[in-house]
């Protein structure tokens, strides 16, 4: 029982469901160290820039472009803060509304301070001061000062040292090398802050937070409108998708120079920022809300390739060549775009896209109100999406068919994947799709193998066993001639065999499903073992119930005798089951012999079949076993199988009977058993005579009554008497009896 036990748990559905959760239990784990990440990005990123429709420029932001085409022309970069001041004029006669420096001013023009290196050795070689003075009155830097002053409204970006990371904690990752005249608290006038923060209860600080911070120069920095910091976040895969909107730095917070453009562009509403329980829950600029996950990260949705956001080279601007409404009322940020400048980042729409180009997409996402959201919670979605399908499919696979649990995993898939693209067509939600996918081809795959591997191995087994069951005949049969595993048949000469037990319903009601299956494999084993020694073929295995045949596939001498010898044998062998087993003391069987002719051969579908035979004579044979439960006999044959069947067998005929589904009458037999086994034929002989004088008019009634009274338990004679009984005194010349059920 122990080691039934056990196969039975392997085999067990619920088992099979175990595997499964253990499978997506794993990649849950898997992905919660972000393991998956890598793959869920580029999954993302095929999503949203290969088989969905990318949003157009807003136009209203421009990229000044430090180019090779400008350095050919106005000299090597760095330029001198002249050239910068011409640019700014530029921009400020093209009508700019806002203007961003993507390029640091952290230093003074190199010129400025050659100038002032001169000026003290040319005093201390005694050249007069007025003279010095005069050498000194030009400051590129301060004329560039005056141009931004002039605009009105340009913005410089400024860098920070080093950042501490809430998803690293405990470590800060540097930006810079050299920290030399970084500063740890702001300078006058400080950088562009929220001004706007609110915080519910309970709510964490998950910013990033930065060490310290170099502004521009003082000349630059007062003249300027304001300053924000540049920075983007690079992900696992080194690709730049998002780019943080806050910065905690000594104490405030710090607004990016994107969002200072924007902030400046709509008019300096306010700035909001809101904190809560689960870190930065949102950014704002006036009504404008920004989605930023927990840590304040804001993602970026770039419209296509490096170049789709305009740009214009600066000498172009500078030489005025462009029309003159190019700029109007645009924002124009200035950044590098020459490859060998430096400021390339990987993103999703290339591996060699200009830095600038980024702040520009993220400005133009701020100016659209059109965003993609990538947030904790859609994480979180995301992960209990994946663990419903992993359950969904491992329910599937376990109880359904591998075509079917397949299409509920094609279902599945295709139903979350339209759900992931929905959401992000209509709420620009990106919900990730690689766990949710792995989990779900994963674990089907993991819970199949273990079906196929378990139940392969179990249907090896039946399969061998039934090679105990089938006839060795057939078997040769396929091996030697293939092509009788086709679809078809002929008409053969065939004894039919039914068996069956004997209220085996009522039997199965009152007892467990396994002592009752392991009864039945010791039944079915005793005689189908019996069927295949006598020659026989055994077509079908129903429940309690058996049908064979002999003469097909091989042709033997005589089908009826050998059918009948077995029936009588199963009758004998049930018998000594119930001497040696009290589970068989009150098992009867009914058996139903009939020969005639049948179609044999191949019967189903072109993929599913099985070698059978049919016909009337098959369907006799039924009827014939579920008649003994009428007269209360062990075996019922046709006349002719017992005619066929020659001497050796004690049996009755009982007359003539007419059964469901044929008008024919049809003459039977009842076979007591084989002659010199311990069957008194005389008693048999005795009713065959009584049964004959009716063919001659007179009455066999008294006889019959001096019979029963020998054996009162005799069905066949007690229904004879009613028959003759049903008669009003008129003699019938055949016993008739006719039956309206199977």
């Amino acid at each position: 029982m122990a080691e039934s036990a056990r196969k039975h748990f392997w085999k067990s559905p619920l088992t099979t469901v175990v595997i499964g959760l253990v499978v997506v239990a794993s990649l849950a784990t898997l992905n919660r160290k972000h393991g998956l990440e890598a793959l869920e990005l580029s999954a993302s990123d095929r999503i949203i820039y290969q088989h969905l429709a990318l949003p157009a420029p807003t136009g209203a932001v421009a990229i000044a472009r430090i180019d090779d085409a400008s350095i050919a022309a106005l000299g090597r970069w760095p330029w001198g803060r002249d050239i910068e001041a011409r640019l700014v004029a530029a921009l400020k006669d093209y009508r700019a509304a806002v203007v961003g420096f993507d390029v640091l001013m952290t230093e003074r023009d190199s010129a400025d301070v050659e100038r002032e290196q001169i000026g003290a050795r040319l005093t201390a070689a005694g050249v007069a001061a007025p003279a010095v003075r005069t050498l000194l009155a030009h400051s590129d830097d301060a004329e560039f000062a005056q141009a931004i002053a002039a605009q009105g409204a340009t913005y410089l970006g400024y860098t920070f040292s080093a950042v501490s990371d809430p998803r690293q904690p405990g470590g800060t990752r540097p930006i810079v090398a050299d920290t030399a005249g970084f500063r740890t608290s702001f300078a006058d006038p400080p950088p562009l802050f929220y001004n706007l923060v609110r915080k519910t209860p309970g709510a964490i600080d998950a910013a990033m937070t930065a060490a310290g911070y170099l502004p521009p120069i003082e000349v630059l920095n007062h003249a300027a409108r304001g300053s924000g910091y540049v920075y983007v976040d690079h992900d696992s895969d080194g690709a730049v998708r998002s780019i943080p909107a806050v910065f905690r730095f000594h104490g405030r917070y710090c607004a990016p120079l994107f969002l200072a453009l924007a902030d400046a562009y709509a008019g300096n509403p306010p700035l909001g920022l809101r904190m809560s329980p689960d870190g930065v829950a949102g950014v704002s600029i006036g009504a404008v809300a920004i989605p930023v996950d927990e840590i304040g990260r804001m993602m970026i949705h770039f419209r296509g390739p490096a170049g789709t956001i305009p740009s214009y080279s600066i000498a172009d601007i500078i030489a005025h060549r462009l029309p003159p409404d190019a700029l109007k009322d645009r924002v124009v940020i200035v950044g590098l775009t020459g490859r060998a400048l430096g400021d390339r980042m990987v993103t999703p729409e290339g591996g060699d896209f200009p830095g600038v180009e980024v702040q520009a997409s993220a400005l133009d996402n701020v100016l659209s109100g059109g965003f993609l959201v990538s947030t904790g919670r859609l994480w979180f979605a995301e992960e209990w999406a994946g663990l419903v399908i992993g359950v969904a499919i491992s329910v599937a696979a376990a109880y359904l068919t591998a075509i079917s649990s397949a299409a509920v995993g094609v279902a599945l898939g295709l139903g979350y994947l339209a759900w992931a693209i929905h959401l992000l067509r209509a709420r620009g939600e990106v919900l990730g799709v690689v766990f949710p996918l792995l989990a779900l081809a994963v674990t089907y795959i993991f819970v199949i193998s273990w079906r196929y591997a378990v139940e392969g191995r179990e249907k090896w087994f039946i399969r061998h066993a039934f090679e105990h069951y089938l006839s060795p005949e057939v078997i040769a049969s396929l091996v030697d001639n293939p092509e009788g595993l086709k679809l078809g048949g002929e008409r053969r000469h065939l004894a039919i065999l039914f068996s069956d037990i004997v209220n085996f319903t009522s039997r199965a009601e009152r007892t467990e499903p396994e002592p009752l299956v392991a009864l039945l494999n010791v039944y079915m084993t005793v005689m189908t073992n019996l069927i295949l020694e006598s020659g026989g073929t055994v077509d079908k295995l129903m429940g309690d119930g058996i049908m064979a045949f002999w003469g097909a596939p091989a042709a033997i001498e005589n089908p009826a005798r050998a059918a009948l010898g077995c029936a009588v044998r199963m009758i004998e062998e049930l018998k000594r089951l119930a001497a040696s087993d009290a589970r068989f003391a009150d098992m009867r069987i009914g058996i139903g012999v009939c020969i005639g002719d049948a179609v044999v051969g191949n019967f189903g579908g072109e993929r599913s079949f099985d070698y059978s035979a049919i016909g009337d004579t098959v369907n006799l044979a039924s009827r014939l076993e579920g008649l003994t439960r009428q007269f209360k006999v062990d075996i019922l044959v046709n006349q002719q199988a017992f005619r066929e069947a020659g001497d050796g067998f004690v049996g009755r005929e009982i007359g003539l009977v007419k059964v469901k589904g044929k008008d024919q009458l049809v003459p039977v037999v009842e076979i007591a058993g084989r002659a010199g086994d311990g069957v008194n034929p005389a008693y048999y002989e005795r009713f065959s005579r009584a049964l004959e004088s009716l063919r001659t008019g007179a009455s066999p009634e008294g006889e019959l009554r001096a019979m029963l009274a020998d054996r009162p338990d005799d069905r066949v004679i007690a229904m004879c008497l009613e028959r003759l009984g049903a008669a009003d005194g008129r003699h019938p010349r055949e016993m008739v009896f006719e039956f309206d059920t199977k």
